[in-house]
């Protein structure tokens, strides 16, 4: 009955590794076009990272809808000065860049205006493609300093030389009262291109001034954009593959079976490339969040995939004749119910990413619960047959040796006995005070949570990249020649029944443009008050002159014109139910240490006296506002979801344990690797970044999925009689080589990443190998501290040996 069982079994085997061929065979080139089409789309958009059903979104969409320019890209370079002949030169050339507002649907507009930030597409729309033949190029609005310059030295304003330099200080005119730029603004098109458009123009422009391309210098939130899907799309098509390459090796090493590591390894990589191929067929952008998707899928896979080679292993070990079907079946009958529940609560710890309101924290959460899902199941149908396949060459070799002459093992598998031997000299040392350990890990949580309060998020774009970069180049060069570039925008709106007098208006603005420009840290503020001329005092302030009244009169006229007034110069504007919209411009320094929030915070709280007047309101928008909003919902959500995934899992390791302090026992350790390393990160001020952000989730689920392998072998160890110390010591020993294996592959593996010049893929590679390492710890000496000592006795049921 065996054999015939056993005969089934084979059968049963082969044929679910035949269907696991033919499904890798099918994913693959689903995964190879989808991953080409999902890295083709890298576009990376902070601000529409929000939804739409917050108000920061709400007033910024409001505020991209009334006024053009929010997204500028500054263009100059030495000699760009007022007067220079260079200037009209370049402008020139740049035209054919420049598409016509009237060749572009009225209703499309705000997608166009939207540079560096677009909701969709609407290549396929017939009155897009109709625009776009007529005008198919990248920009939709062009100026310069100069033209800014000669506007206001011109008719009806006629303002001085020297008001206007002083006018345009800081913003559009540098330091030295010469040096301007070419400002330019995207096309929806352009922008979807941006950093082709953006290498045309900047040698179209060293070629009109005959420079060097490196002395032509960009900045703004197009140019950063363009850098950053630049290095995001670089990190994965360059270390992607020397990643797999690594993690294969080092599986190869670990599992001592070609044909083993090939189907860990083949089913991880094409996780990793459906991971990508959902994103592109379901029609989301690639972006800097998403890029560390692959290889989280495929050290999650190479997880699984050890766990269970794992335990073939150990019974070919134990039992060198055995059938390889039975070894299979043994293999399986111990991995497959702890690898699913390790599943169940990686997918959980994943999926609790959802509950995040930035949707390509969200979408990776989604994308990565499934692939795991998916892959499990492809190495569910394929290892069994793979372990039969090796266990029937391991055997066919094992006679092949003359049984009077002794193997001699290879050096690697010598090490490695060595490893195994001094890995159950450490376990015996280790469980000799259980009960201290306890304490000690206790103490060094609790030291480290204290500094979970203090942690903080960015997505500040300097951070993005190393100090000696090309955008850190870039705008060093502005902040010294023209001013602060980092933007922001306040709108101040007046209701129809607050300050009826457009003038009375124009005057409270002035006060605060000015009060802004004395605030530390700020400048290039632009406002009303740099295109109109100085209001006279209101009627209560003092005698009125026939020429306060003309200077009235022109400010109200320049207010109502079409054409050459306040409203085509982008800083006000009047809607149809009767409301008043100011704009007032102004920027930051960039810079790696700069604290936007607090920066911003401190200009409110300067002029919020200012804006206490019944029927005026005011908010603040533009990249400084967005980015910090973005940070604070980061932070609150991905404490929510990671408090959900905790308690769901908590949960089901209670269910488990069948006792609620057994299962919040068997929590701890996967808790301490969190809670150190994060909170670490909190005592010491460090960041938490877009590369490293979804690491506290994902880390849980992987710490858990060794926890229930373990808890598995100490409950299996118990039914044989064995002391819960005894138990303790042998499941160790049988978990322990594929413990340190996984966090091997999957913590070494994607360190080559650590290579990237763009930081968050670097910190994502070097916080999974923080995370592993401390997980790891906290399963080869917490946990089994906790079973070995007197609280073990709650993870052992009633009328077992303990």
């Amino acid at each position: 009955m065996a054999l015939i069982s056993l005969n089934r079994q084979a059968s049963i085997y082969r044929l679910r590794f035949v269907m696991g061929l033919l499904a890798l065979l099918v994913l693959a080139p689903l995964s190879i076009v989808g991953s080409d089409r999902a890295l083709s789309s890298m576009f990376n958009a902070p601000a529409l990272w929000l939804p739409k059903s917050l108000d920061v979104r709400k007033q910024y969409d409001e505020f991209a809808t009334q006024f053009l320019g929010q997204n500028i890209l500054l263009i100059s370079w030495d000699g760009c000065d007022l007067g220079s002949d260079q200037i009209p030169l370049v402008v020139g050339e740049l035209q054919k860049y420049l598409t016509e507002s009237a060749a572009v649907p009225k209703e499309l507009r705000y997608l166009q205006r939207d540079s560096g930030f677009v909701d969709r597409d609407p290549a396929d729309d017939p009155r897009w493609l109709l625009a776009r033949a007529k005008a198919p190029d990248y920009l939709e609005k062009l100026t310069s300093g100069q033209a800014v310059y000669d506007l206001l030295n011109s008719p009806p304003t006629s303002f001085s030389d020297r008001s206007v330099r002083a006018r345009l200080k800081g913003a559009l005119v540098g330091p030295d009262g010469k040096q301007t730029a070419v400002l330019a603004s995207f096309t929806l098109y352009g922008s979807r291109h941006r950093t082709i458009a953006i290498e045309q123009m900047r040698s179209l422009v060293a070629e009109t001034i005959d420079v060097d391309v490196a002395d032509v210098f960009i900045a703004g939130a197009p140019f950063d954009g363009a850098l950053i899907d630049a290095e995001a799309q670089q990190s994965i098509q360059r270390y992607t593959m020397p990643s797999c390459l690594l993690g294969a090796l080092i599986c190869l090493l670990c599992l001592r079976s070609w044909l083993l590591t090939s189907v860990v390894i083949a089913v991880g990589m094409i996780g990793q490339g459906i991971s990508l191929a959902v994103i592109s067929f379901a029609g989301l952008d690639m972006n800097a969040i998403l890029i560390v998707l692959p290889p989280l899928v495929f050290v999650l896979t190479a997880s699984a995939g050890i766990h269970l080679s794992n335990y073939y292993l150990d019974a070919i070990g134990q039992s060198p004749d055995i059938d390889p079907t039975a070894a299979a079946r043994r293999a399986m009958q111990a991995g497959y119910v702890p690898c699913w529940l390790a599943a169940i609560t990686t997918i959980i710890g994943l999926g609790s990413l959802g509950m995040v309101r930035l949707w390509p924290v969200s979408a990776f959460g989604v994308i990565a619960a499934g692939s795991v899902f998916l892959t499990l199941l492809l190495l569910m149908a394929l290892l069994p047959g793979a372990m039969q396949w090796h266990g029937s060459m391991w055997a066919k070799k094992r006679k092949r040796i003359r049984p009077n002459k002794p193997s001699r093992p290879g050096r690697w598998s010598q090490l490695l006995k060595k490893v195994d031997g001094w890995w159950l000299v450490f376990t015996d040392r280790s469980l000799r005070h259980p009960i201290k350990i306890v304490i000690a890990f206790t103490v060094l949580t609790a030291i480290t949570a204290t500094g979970l309060p203090m942690l903080t998020t960015s997505v500040n774009v300097p951070r993005m990249f190393p100090a000696h970069s090309e955008i850190f180049e870039n705008y060093e060069w502005f902040e010294d020649h023209l001013g602060p570039t980092i933007d922001a925008q306040m709108l101040i709106t007046f209701a129809p029944e607050a300050m009826p007098d457009d003038v009375d208006q124009f005057r409270l603005i002035r006060k605060i443009d000015t009060r802004l420009r004395d605030i530390e840290l700020v400048g290039g503020v632009v406002s009303a008050r740099s295109f109109l001329p100085t209001p006279p005092p209101s009627v209560g302030e003092g005698k009125r002159s026939l020429g306060a009244t003309i200077v009235e009169a022109n400010i109200r006229n320049s207010m109502v014109r079409a054409e050459g007034g306040l409203r085509e110069s982008g800083y006000y504007v009047r809607t149809n139910d009767g409301r008043q919209i100011w704009r007032i411009g102004f920027r930051f320094p960039f810079g790696e240490d700069m604290d936007y929030r607090a920066e911003l915070h401190r200009v409110e709280d300067i002029l919020a006296p200012m804006l206490e007047v019944d029927g005026v309101s005011a908010y603040y928008t533009g990249n400084v506002p967005m980015s910090t909003a973005s940070q604070d919902i980061l932070l609150n959500d991905l404490f929510r979801s990671f408090m959900t995934a905790f308690g769901v899992v908590a949960i089901i390791m209670m269910l488990l344990m069948r006792s609620v302090v057994g299962g919040l026992l068997a929590m701890f350790p996967n808790l301490f690797p969190t809670v150190t390393l994060f909170g670490a990160m909190g005592l010491t001020h460090t960041p938490l970044d877009i590369g490293s952000v979804m690491t506290a989730s994902v880390a849980l689920g992987i710490a858990v999925d060794a926890t229930i392998h373990l808890l598995s072998r100490f409950g299996s160890q118990l039914k044989l009689g064995h002391t819960r110390h005894e138990a303790a010591t042998e499941a160790l020993r049988i978990c322990g080589p594929a413990m340190w294996q996984t966090t091997a592959v999957c913590g070494l593996s994607p360190l080559v990443y650590g290579l990237s010049h763009f930081v968050p893929t670097q910190r994502f590679a070097l916080m999974m190998l923080g995370l592993l390492s401390a997980a790891l710890i906290g399963d080869v000496v917490l946990m089994p501290a906790i079973m070995a000592s007197p609280l073990g006795k709650w993870f052992t049921p009633k009328g077992e040996s303990g």
